[in-house]
């Protein structure tokens, strides 16, 4: 269900009427994101350190690489692929490669650091645009048609934006100074910790950055049907 606006008074934005974003009910939101997630991210996860602790480095690699592709051939069949998907799908594949090509597997561990940094860069680099990367991704997941466009939206997008380019940042920089200090299985232990618990941190920031950003222009979310 696409989402749909009204006007009105804002009571936390003097001034400025209110726009409601209605989406639908969160049950709704949640069995549509909740799939793509695991099918995309979490299961590849799992399996590549499963491939790792049975066959190293090889291991993990073909087994998450496999599972997505396999997952990716049936979402063609049967529809509604990911962009996640296809993202894990490439990424993979071109890992392989890289590590295939150089016969070094400290290149598998080296490309997540430079593809933090470059997405931080990207981050930052959709913000003149005028619709952010997080605009963009939040459209995979929750149904904006009709209301995308709306500045007041766009600009608090923007500021999350800016919180995942530091992130991401951030990220490449702990990365990059682990796999000069760590063995690699020290390394992706520590990575995989330190990973967790910043972006956990910053999914958190970016509820409160959203609840607070939409208070503040006027913007009132609404989830299923307008009574």
């Amino acid at each position: 269900m696409p989402a749909r606006t009204q006007t009105g008074h804002a009571a936390g934005a003097p001034g400025l009427p209110t726009v409601v974003l209605r989406l639908p009910a969160i049950g709704a939101l949640l069995k549509r994101a909740i799939p793509i997630v695991v099918e995309a991210v979490l299961v590849p996860t799992g399996l590549f350190y499963l491939g790792f602790w049975l066959g190293g480095v090889w291991g993990g690699m073909i087994t998450a690489f496999v599972w997505s592709l396999g997952a990716l051939g049936r979402r063609m069949i049967v529809g509604g692929v990911s962009g996640l998907l296809v993202l894990a799908v490439v990424t993979l594949a071109a890992r392989i490669l890289a590590t295939g090509v150089s016969g070094s597997s400290d290149v598998y561990f080296l490309q997540p650091v430079v593809g933090e940094a470059a997405l931080g860069l990207v981050f930052l680099a959709s913000l003149p645009a005028g619709r952010s990367l997080v605009h963009r991704l939040a459209h995979d997941f929750v149904p904006l048609d009709g209301f995308a466009p709306h500045s007041r939206l766009r600009r608090v997008f923007a500021g999350i934006t800016i919180l995942w380019a530091a992130v991401f940042l951030l990220l490449s920089f702990l990365g990059w100074y682990l796999l000069g200090h760590t063995t690699v299985a020290a390394y992706v232990g520590y990575r995989t910790a330190i990973s967790a618990g910043v972006k956990a941190l910053a999914i958190a920031a970016s509820v409160q950055l959203f609840r607070s950003g939409l208070r503040r222009h006027g913007i009132r979310v609404a989830f299923g049907s307008a009574a």
